[in-house]
């Protein structure tokens, strides 16, 4: 079954397509889990909080936050090392586009060391 999260990038600003993403981007976190969770000796990860993002600067640092922490957790079972993808400031549109491609390329590999794609 291919990846849920084919839409790794959408525009600056845009909160409609930040919302798809959000949903996308959450399943194939659930995706993770659940096939970590199947393994012959099962591997449970924490599910986090990044279906949705709660009000203003605070609300999108528990995001990133959590965020962070969910793929700290997955990256060893899938080979994978990767920057601090808290670390980004969103309201640089520069710094949100970058995020935006390493991030992509992050669950690229991902979802190759866990045989999600």
């Amino acid at each position: 079954m291919p990846s849920e999260f084919q839409v790794t990038k959408f525009s600056y600003g845009d909160d409609a397509g930040f919302g798809f993403w959000l949903v996308s981007h959450y399943r194939q976190h659930l995706r993770y889990n659940n096939k970590l969770a199947s393994l012959a000796t099962p591997i449970n990860i924490s599910v986090f909080p990044i279906l949705t993002v709660d009000g203003g600067r605070d609300g999108l640092r528990h995001w990133l936050d959590s965020h962070e922490k969910w793929h700290e957790l997955i990256r060893p079972f899938a080979g994978v090392s990767s920057i601090n993808l808290a670390d980004v400031d969103f309201r640089k549109q520069e710094q949100f586009y970058a995020w935006l491609d390493l991030h992509a390329q992050e669950h690229a590999e991902l979802d190759v060391g866990l045989g999600v794609t």
